[in-house]
Protein backbone atom coordinates (compact mmCIF):
# COMPACT_ATOMS: atom_id res chain seq x y z
CA UNK A 1 0.00 0.00 0.00
CA UNK A 2 2.99 2.02 -0.31
CA UNK A 3 3.79 2.80 3.11
CA UNK A 4 6.72 0.55 3.64
CA UNK A 5 9.26 2.99 2.18
CA UNK A 6 8.15 5.77 4.33
CA UNK A 7 7.96 3.40 7.67
CA UNK A 8 11.91 2.58 6.70
CA UNK A 9 13.00 5.75 6.21
CA UNK A 10 11.91 6.85 9.25
CA UNK A 11 13.47 3.79 11.65
CA UNK A 12 17.21 4.84 9.44
CA UNK A 13 16.35 8.13 10.59
CA UNK A 14 15.63 7.29 14.01
CA UNK A 15 18.33 4.82 13.73
CA UNK A 16 21.11 7.23 12.65
CA UNK A 17 20.01 9.33 15.45
CA UNK A 18 20.03 7.25 18.08
CA UNK A 19 23.85 5.78 16.76
CA UNK A 20 24.98 9.53 16.97
CA UNK A 21 23.77 10.02 20.77
CA UNK A 22 25.32 6.67 21.79
CA UNK A 23 28.62 7.51 20.34
CA UNK A 24 28.90 10.90 22.05
CA UNK A 25 27.85 9.10 25.40
CA UNK A 26 30.49 6.40 24.94
CA UNK A 27 33.35 9.25 23.91
CA UNK A 28 32.09 10.88 26.83
CA UNK A 29 32.38 7.94 29.69
CA UNK A 30 35.45 6.81 27.72
CA UNK A 31 37.52 9.32 25.99
CA UNK A 32 39.64 8.37 22.73
CA UNK A 33 43.47 8.43 22.72
CA UNK A 34 45.20 11.20 21.21
CA UNK A 35 45.17 10.53 17.47
CA UNK A 36 47.72 12.55 16.65
CA UNK A 37 49.67 10.83 18.93
CA UNK A 38 48.47 6.95 18.32
CA UNK A 39 46.61 6.72 15.45
CA UNK A 40 45.92 2.82 15.91
CA UNK A 41 44.83 2.93 19.16
CA UNK A 42 42.29 5.71 18.09
CA UNK A 43 41.04 3.77 15.25
CA UNK A 44 40.62 0.38 17.46
CA UNK A 45 39.34 2.36 20.09
CA UNK A 46 36.32 3.93 18.12
CA UNK A 47 35.94 0.98 16.19
CA UNK A 48 34.85 -0.56 19.64
CA UNK A 49 32.16 2.22 20.34
CA UNK A 50 30.93 2.08 17.41
CA UNK A 51 30.01 -1.24 17.63
CA UNK A 52 28.66 -0.91 21.17
CA UNK A 53 26.71 2.28 20.01
CA UNK A 54 25.17 -0.34 17.22
CA UNK A 55 24.44 -3.15 19.13
CA UNK A 56 22.39 -0.89 21.66
CA UNK A 57 20.73 0.61 18.48
CA UNK A 58 19.73 -2.54 16.97
CA UNK A 59 18.27 -3.93 20.06
CA UNK A 60 16.45 -1.06 21.06
CA UNK A 61 15.02 0.15 17.83
CA UNK A 62 14.97 -2.58 15.38
CA UNK A 63 14.29 -5.46 17.55
CA UNK A 64 11.70 -2.82 19.55
CA UNK A 65 9.35 -2.75 16.39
Amino acid sequence: NGSLYPHLMEVEQTAESRMQQTMAQLLKQDPAPDKAQNQLMWVQHMNSLKAQAEEVMVREIVYAE
